[in-house]
């Protein structure tokens, strides 16, 4: 039998993908050290999705949250973030539903809960032939001074993790302090760039970002292949223009309105050379060509707020 962690709330997004939920909850049941309770934040499935959730929920250890519209994965992530917070959550363990936790997944991410600046601990996420995943690669080109003080701390050999600063939401452990503190992701974002911005919002913020190499999560994707204008098709161009506007968003708030015009002027010239690039049929290159310039048209008055939990459990914003 699996033992029980305590206080860890695992939070599941899906969106019309029966299949892949079912086996996404198989292999949370299965971990060596099961997370205390699971939320399923389900964005309006239309594929029995409900059905299947109505009979999980008859057990104490789910709760599912049925949205009445696709608010997408950002506006998912932001509702069950929400909620384990509310539950009181210590740690908050969040996937896709087509993230396949290998059965010591949590296990081998628990030792690093004992340091209490860390913000968050991301799993190492493989395809389904075992080799890393390309959407969900994790920088690790940063300061790695602090190692030594963290593997004395958790008792966690030194080779088995490595600091970051961003990661992705397949196979994330968040701090429970965090939404308390920093607030949810940016809902608004939809789809796209929520994880990064809300991982480095962490470790800007002071945090460490642990990357634990020896906790494996399956990201379960027909294709092996990395989010981004260089390689997304056309018939998923929809995804380019939120990607792209979220990015210059974050661009924005970084550099403030002086630096961020020009870089912007320069984006838009970029941008469109990397996509004719690609020699594309011109029907599919006018389609991504266009998503990427209502993207930088939009990032000009995207203005996201960041919702707050209130010590009296209301939402404030910022």
């Amino acid at each position: 039998m699996p033992r029980e962690s305590n206080n860890i709330i695992c939070v599941v997004v899906t969106y019309n993908r029966i299949s892949l939920l079912k086996e996404c909850i198989e292999a949370l049941k299965n971990q060596t050290i099961r997370p205390s309770r699971i939320i399923i934040v389900n964005n309006n499935s239309t594929d029995g999705t409900n059905e299947y959730l109505g009979k999980l929920s008859e057990d104490e250890l789910y709760k599912t949250i049925s949205l009445p519209e696709n608010i997408g994965g950002a506006g998912g992530f932001s509702t069950g973030i929400k909620e384990a917070a509310l539950e009181h959550a210590d740690w908050i363990w969040l996937m896709d539903d087509d993230t396949l936790p290998t059965p010591d997944c949590l296990e081998k991410m628990l030792p690093f809960t004992r340091e209490e600046k860390v913000g968050f601990i991301c799993s190492k996420v493989v395809w389904t032939d075992g080799q890393l995943h390309k959407m969900n690669a994790v920088r690790t080109d940063i300061d790695q001074s602090r190692k030594t003080e963290i593997a004395s701390s958790t008792s966690v050999d030194s080779n088995c993790f490595l600091l970051t600063n961003s990661c992705s939401f397949v196979s994330v452990l968040i701090n429970g302090h965090i939404p308390w503190k920093l607030g949810l992701p940016y809902k608004e974002f939809f789809i796209w760039c929520d994880d990064a911005e809300y991982t480095e919002r962490i470790t800007s913020n002071g945090y460490d970002g642990i990357y634990a190499t020896d906790s494996v999560a399956i990201h379960k994707t027909k294709e092996n292949y990395e989010s981004s204008m260089y390689t997304i098709p056309a018939s998923a161009s929809w995804k380019l223009f939120y990607g792209v506007r979220n990015e210059a968003f974050r661009r924005r708030k970084r550099r403030g309105w002086l630096r961020f015009i020009f870089s912007h002027l320069y984006k838009f010239y970029l941008h469109a050379h990397h996509i004719k690039k690609r020699k594309l049929p011109k029907a599919e290159e006018r389609l991504l060509l266009e998503a990427n310039r209502r993207g930088l048209w939009a990032a000009l008055t995207f203005s996201p707020k960041i919702d707050y939990l209130a010590p009296n459990k209301s939402l404030v914003l910022k």
